[in-house]
């Protein structure tokens, strides 16, 4: 007996089909969504971070400057005579001005303690042995000394220092305050201040030497982190970001800044797994919001595809009666309804693939471009930077900049502010080539990618741009220039960092040559950047 292959139904199979699209769909969205919104969320957090460092970076350079200050005048004032008897009462007044300082004292050129803020007179004349003393008498310069624990408090201390000299010029000793880091002063209030700690955010201080000046665990103070590669990075003289794994092993989004006047290191740090969990809450809002339109679009579409079926059902029926013996007598009903609606399914999806695809287009074509400009953002410069570099394509970039934009804004107002860039961009557009890339990089600034083998090129295509923006009127009923920078790879650059910081750099020195002009990075400039 033959086995009939009943199969399955239409209406099921269209149904599954949709209901399997529609996960797909969500699965797929949501993924997206998950990734692009970590990925801005890291580099939201390095950002944050890095501002953080740097604002606090400034701050401590500022303070250790005003140390610095404030001890060379009261130094050179009281070099005059350090034998004068209201020498204690001087000192006393100078540390009760400069809170951050515990003690202020002063250090002949021998190491004998002079006098201080806080001495008792049986230690005046005192050799003072000191780490931070050795080397303000070794080196005989202003300086922040590198940390040292007091064998009087047993503390952990950082001396700021100036020299002293007299009229002749003679090294007389030096003038001090001390720091002790342990203890809740000015640099506690700044260095302490990191934003939203709720969330496992920290920061810490280095010194130039890699021990930790400051930390939010006080035990911690006075600790070796120089295994630590951002800790490195800072005993370097580096600033930057990096993804790291701190000592507890926990997952770290770090960025870290320099201080150059005392040689120290800030790092702000952010636990990872917050971005993440952040990123993915999210995604679950979006699914949870969207989750009851679908549910109704799946229910629509049901009740739909049961209408949409019953003509092939009754086409199923008909052919289930059929037998060999009647095949040659029962013809086929014409079923006008049978071909109507395969042809209305037919367009039907049509209809609904050309919406989506227009909604998907609409989507990739906003996330791909600038909204003002229409010209491409940064993102899709990106890419394809990374594309042709891939490629081996040689090509040149022009980075230009609207000089003296701000005066446009200020005098004409940012909606005239706005059609210049619009001008600017259809120019763009028209003046450059096939197959060239423009983009609107940030504010004012522009970058075009020119694809060929020769500079020249690119740098007859920047002066075309730069003659005709100043020979033509803008939206202002005034001309306004452009300052351009050109590089080129891979004759100046071999990775798009460098291709981008010398095109840059190039605008810049346009700028400071007077603007209206074009300037490009030389192969001399690149061979001595990577010499």
């Amino acid at each position: 007996m033959v086995r009939i292959k009943r199969g399955f139904k239409l209406r099921s199979t269209v149904n599954a089909l949709v209901l399997l699209t529609v996960l797909a769909t969500l699965t797929i969205s949501s993924f997206i969504a998950y990734r692009s919104e970590k990925q801005s969320l890291i580099r939201m957090t390095f950002q944050l971070n890095q501002v953080y460092t740097e604002k606090i970076s400034e701050t401590v350079n500022s303070l250790f400057d005003n140390m610095k200050q404030s001890l060379a005048v009261t130094g050179e004032y009281l070099a005059t005579d350090l034998t004068r008897p209201d020498l204690h009462e001087q000192l006393l007044l100078f540390q009760r001005s400069n809170p951050s300082f515990n003690t202020v004292f002063i250090i002949d050129r021998n190491g004998s303690l002079v006098d201080a803020s806080n001495a008792e007179p049986s230690n005046i004349g005192t050799k003072i042995t000191s780490a931070g003393t050795q080397q303000a008498l070794k080196e005989q310069r202003p300086l922040v000394s590198e940390p040292y624990m007091s064998k009087a408090t047993n503390k952990l201390i950082v001396m700021v220092s100036q020299p002293l000299k007299d009229a002749k010029g003679t090294y007389l000793g030096f003038i001090g305050g001390s720091i002790r880091l342990h203890e809740t002063n000015i640099f506690q209030t700044v260095l302490g201040s990191v934003p939203d700690q709720a969330n496992g955010s920290y920061a810490y201080v280095v010194s130039s030497s890699g021990h930790l000046l400051y930390h939010p665990d006080p035990s911690r103070i006075g600790e070796d982190g120089s295994h630590n590669t951002v800790v490195r990075s800072l005993m370097a003289g580096e600033s930057g970001t990096r993804r790291i794994v701190n000592t507890k092993g926990v997952d770290m989004l770090t960025s870290y800044s320099y201080i150059k006047e005392a040689g120290w290191g800030i790092v702000a740090q952010t636990p990872t797994e917050i971005v993440l969990t952040s990123a993915r809450n999210l995604v679950m809002k979006i699914v949870i919001y969207m989750l009851p339109a679908l549910l109704v679009f799946i229910a629509i579409i049901y009740w739909f595809v049961g209408k949409m079926s019953a003509p092939f059902s009754k086409l199923a029926q008909f052919a289930s009666m059929l037998s060999p013996n009647q095949s040659g007598r029962d013809r086929l009903p014409r079923i006008h309804s049978w071909n109507y609606e395969a042809n209305e399914l037919h367009r039907a999806f049509g209809r609904a693939a050309r919406h989506f695809r227009f909604q998907f287009d609409n989507l990739s074509k906003e996330a791909q471009t600038d909204p003002l400009t229409g010209l491409y953002n940064r993102r899709t410069l990106d890419q394809f930077i990374r594309h042709w570099i891939e490629q081996s394509i040689p090509f040149s970039m022009m980075v230009m900049d609207l000089d003296h934009f701000k005066q446009v804004n200020d005098t004409y107002g940012h909606e005239k502010g706005d059609e210049v860039l619009k001008f600017l961009s259809v120019s763009l557009q028209r003046l450059v080539g096939e197959g060239y890339v423009c983009c609107r990089f940030g504010g004012e600034e522009f970058v075009v990618l020119v694809p060929n083998e020769e500079l020249d090129v690119a740098l007859q295509d920047a002066e075309k741009i730069r003659r005709y923006m100043s020979e033509t009127d803008s939206p202002t009923d005034n001309k306004v220039t452009l300052s351009i920078g050109v590089a080129h790879y891979p004759s100046v650059a071999h990775n798009a960092e460098q291709l981008f910081r010398l095109a840059d750099e190039a605008m810049y020195r346009a700028k400071r040559l007077g603007r209206n002009r074009v300037e490009f990075a030389k192969g001399s400039e690149f061979e001595e950047r990577t010499s």
